[in-house]
């Protein structure tokens, strides 16, 4: 499977804009600025991506290992990434995950939230410490 997505900047770092260009995605026509760009205007960032992708791919990595293991996240399953950044390196990405998940013990959803973090390949491509703090709701 290849994803691929067509990145185009028109204008300087500080004052120029860029698009996102993906066939059949809602991200088709995203407009992206640096972080720091504040305006009124619509757009993302490429650290507002990465942790976008990392908390979808993690969660449904979860998901699928739930489901595997005969559990469904009927209720709910709520990850959310920061990412630490020092001097403008992404430095680790933190995982917090809060779920409710029928008839499962605290230790399987430990186990199943640790395997699914192990398992994520977006959180495999990021090679930074990554930490879980994996809450189950009761």
């Amino acid at each position: 499977m290849e994803t691929r997505i067509n990145a185009v900047w028109q204008g300087s770092f500080k004052e120029g804009k860029g698009q996102f260009n993906v066939t059949d995605s809602v991200l088709n026509n995203t407009a992206f600025k640096p972080s720091f760009a504040k305006n009124d205007e619509n757009f993302t960032n490429a650290e507002q991506l990465l942790a976008s992708a990392h908390a979808a791919c993690y969660t449904m990595t979860l998901s699928y290992i739930l489901s595997e293991n005969g559990f469904s996240a009927d209720n709910q399953i709520k990850t959310t990434v920061s990412l630490a950044l020092n001097n403008n390196v992404i430095t680790k990405s933190i995982l917090t995950l809060q779920a409710k998940i029928a008839d499962i013990t605290e230790e399987q959803f430990q186990n199943f939230a640790l395997k699914a973090k192990e398992m994520c390949p977006v959180g495999n491509a990021l090679n930074v410490e990554i930490s879980l703090e994996a809450t189950l709701v009761s």
